[in-house]
């Protein structure tokens, strides 16, 4: 009897396992599923009766989620790794138990297969997927500071050949079950409807775990020998041509993320030298000795407090589920069109209505061309491209959206037009209907100033990109009622979105503070810093590293659109002085009825963009010194930590860790750094950074003066 796997035998000997893990909602391998599973493996060695073992999930759309990661956050936080380590230990002794059986172990794989749950499917001797939606596979450790731990930098490469694992475990992507069959990481792939109710018994006549036991069946009938590597993965194994595919891996690293994270690096390295020796092997005496030695790092601390607060974020939005069946997008814009195209994916039917026949025409094919990238990387058929577009049902008519119990406000950013829209959605909704706005410069009391039903409006602001940007805020204004929060978040869950509930005000939080950020880039752009020298010092800071991209202020500023962007801080000019947009010189890089002056052109500083800039200068010119590096980057990022202070104060959220999150996820903040209270906590003195701004104030102006929360240290 065990307490997280349920087991039934088949009348030929075969053992059907199912991983339930008690009082979790996922599985996942902590010092009790693994003990367990230890024991459920020597059972099976020892019991002559048992010829062969299916692992399954009695979890609906996860198979495993890998090491229980609140045991190893608190190990950090202790300092202590004795009770990780004999994990490590644990794991390894059973998986490797498992592959030198002679009785076939099988997984059966339905839901996500991530991290150790997937290492765990690597110790069988065989492996099929069902297409289930939420299949998919990934070694996402390196995004939490860390490499596989339980053989996976092992294993992995034995199975795909060295050069696709490397990619796998440097870059923790994601694989969905029909790349996965491709690269040869499952033996097999079904279409599978799941059983309502999840036991061993009920789910043995399903087409994926009658296909693991075919599996077990044609394995147990031959001796049991490892699959040999194609002729490219041979090549590949020779210990010159190892060294010279792992020296280019380390060279792509570096390219992507600089070396801001040491962990794709040390699993390189685990790899390279671990192909030489057994699994075991080099799975105690190389990949074990760098897994601890990254746990016991701070960044790894900083990345799993991160992931842990993901977490919250899901718990602490409104836990009532979305009862939504389809959604209206009010706007078939760039940001419209993102929003449905997402909506259309998870599954939603869409109403997607704008005034214009000629914008909707635009946005069906953006959505179509987003939609079929996918197709191109085989993540998914041509069918479920088709069945993904007929959801999305375009029109010019109010009427046609009346009957939809949630509405996607995301038209031009103008109060009046909001207004507008929202008057004539309420002329004609039903007495349920949700309205969520998209607004990025508006505060939600603003846009429904006037409206009729103020308890049924809520902020819902998707960020840019919307099919990467993984924060959502959802925005509660004092007299937004509870269902309709609850419906906001429920859509943004279902959208595998991080919906972070927060108050209303000027720019909510996400762009309240960025706002300092790219006022202050355009403020040194107007005293004749160089564009290049300011983007830069953001980019040595690791701003967007994580997106794969490093950017800085004014590369984003570009990517949002310099129109948007004034638009967005000048709007912000009500929080006071601070927020300094400079609007002549960014209206001077807005030339009427002409395309925007960009900052950057094709990877290159805009020559136009400095011509512009110099005639800005010779008509308004600036007697400031040239910052040195140290001073560019305080001007950057001291006003954010300000501002992030005065948000604190001013209850749009109620906690810090709130803010470090919501940057990191919604700015591209280094994660590697904790977010921006936790950087400015351990790397300045108390009371420092009250200090620096007073200093620059003295320098640069009154915008710099600190807030009094800042110097009695109160976040």
């Amino acid at each position: 009897m065990f307490t997280h796997f349920k087991t039934a035998l088949l009348e030929d000997g075969i053992l059907l396992a199912g991983f339930d893990y008690s009082g979790k909602s996922v599985n996942v391998l902590n010092g009790e599923s693994l003990t367990e599973w230890q024991g459920l493996v020597g059972h099976c060695e020892r019991d002559t009766g048992i010829t062969g073992v299916v692992l399954m999930s009695l979890k609906d759309g996860n198979f495993c989620a890998g090491a229980d990661l609140t045991q190893m956050h608190d190990a950090q936080q202790r300092g202590s790794f004795q009770d990780i380590e004999q994990l490590v230990i644990t794991a390894h002794d059973v998986f490797d138990a498992m592959g030198r059986s002679v009785k076939p172990y099988v997984a059966a794989v339905e839901g996500a297969c991530l991290g150790g749950g997937l290492e765990l499917a690597l110790a069988c001797h065989a492996r099929v997927a069902s297409t289930h939606p939420k299949t998919c596979f990934a070694l996402p450790e390196v995004k939490l500071g860390i490499l596989p731990g339980f053989g996976g930098t092992q294993r992995l490469p034995r199975l795909i050949g060295l050069p696709a694992a490397l990619e796998v475990v440097t870059t923790g992507k994601t694989i969905f079950p029909r790349q996965a069959l491709r690269m040869g990481l499952i033996d097999g792939m079904v279409a599978s409807i799941p059983s309502s109710v999840r036991s061993p018994e009920s789910m043995r006549n399903e087409t994926l775990v009658q296909a693991a036991i075919a599996q077990v069946r044609v394995r147990r009938s031959a001796p049991l020998r490892r699959r040999p590597l194609r002729a490219s993965q041979r090549f590949f194994s020779a210990p010159l041509i190892r060294s010279l595919v792992c020296r280019y891996a380390r060279g792509q690293v570096v390219k992507r993320v600089r070396r801001f994270y040491p962990a794709p690096l040390r699993a390189i390295d685990a790899m390279q030298k671990g192909m030489g020796l057994g699994i075991r092997e080099a799975s105690l005496h190389i990949e074990k000795p760098l897994l601890m030695d990254l746990m016991a790092g701070r960044i790894s601390a900083h990345l799993v407090g991160l992931f842990l607060a993901g977490e919250e974020v899901k718990r602490n939005a409104a836990a009532v589920p979305a009862s939504a069946t389809s959604v209206a997008v009010l706007g078939a814009g760039l940001m419209g069109s993102q929003i449905a195209g997402q909506l259309a994916e998870k599954g939603y039917p869409v109403v997607m209505r704008d005034v214009s026949p000629d914008i909707l025409a635009k946005a069906i094919g953006r959505i179509h061309h987003s939609q079929a990238a996918q197709v191109r990387k085989r993540i998914i058929l041509p069918s479920d491209l088709r069945y993904r577009m007929m959801r999305i049902a375009p029109t010019t008519r109010i009427g046609d959206v009346a009957g939809a119990p949630l509405v996607i406000e995301a038209v031009s950013e103008r109060l009046d037009v909001k207004r507008a829209v929202l008057a004539e959605f309420e002329s004609r909704a039903g007495a349920e209907a949700i309205f969520a706005t998209n607004t990025s410069s508006y505060t939600l009391t603003d846009i429904a100033a006037q409206a009729v039903h103020k308890e049924r409006c809520v902020g819902l602001h998707f960020f840019n990109p919307v099919a990467k940007m993984p924060l959502v805020e959802i925005v509660r204004a004092p007299f937004t009622s509870d269902r309709a929060l609850a419906q906001a978040c429920g859509v943004a869950k279902r959208l595998g979105k991080f919906p972070l509930v927060v108050n209303d005000g000027p720019g909510f939080l996400v762009n309240r503070i960025l706002s300092r950020y790219l006022a202050e880039a355009v403020i040194m752009v107007g005293e004749g810093v160089a564009i290049r020298r300011i983007d830069a010092a953001a980019k040595d800071f690791g701003m967007a590293v994580d997106s794969g991209r490093p950017m800085g202020p004014l590369e984003l500023l570009d990517l949002i659109g310099l129109r948007t962007a004034l638009h967005v801080l000048t709007s912000l000019t009500v929080l006071g002085s601070r927020i300094e947009s400079r609007n002549a010189l960014l209206h001077s890089l807005l030339p009427d009825g002409k395309a925007p002056v960009s900052f950057w052109e094709s990877g290159k500083v805009n020559p136009r963009a400095v011509e512009t800039i110099a005639a800005y200068r010779r008509a308004c010119p600036s007697e400031a010194d040239p910052p040195s590096e140290e001073i560019i980057r305080k001007r950057l990022f001291l006003p954010m930590v300000d501002e992030a202070v005065r948000c604190l104060h001013d209850r749009i959220v109620e906690q810090p860790w709130q803010v470090d999150f919501a940057l990191v996820y919604g700015i591209g903040f280094p994660a590697f750094r904790g977010g921006l209270l936790t950087w400015a906590r351990e790397t300045t003195l108390p009371g420092q950074i009250a200090r620096d701004l007073e200093s620059l104030a003295a320098t640069y102006g009154k915008r710099f003066e600190p807030c009094s929360g800042l110097s009695n240290g109160g976040w």
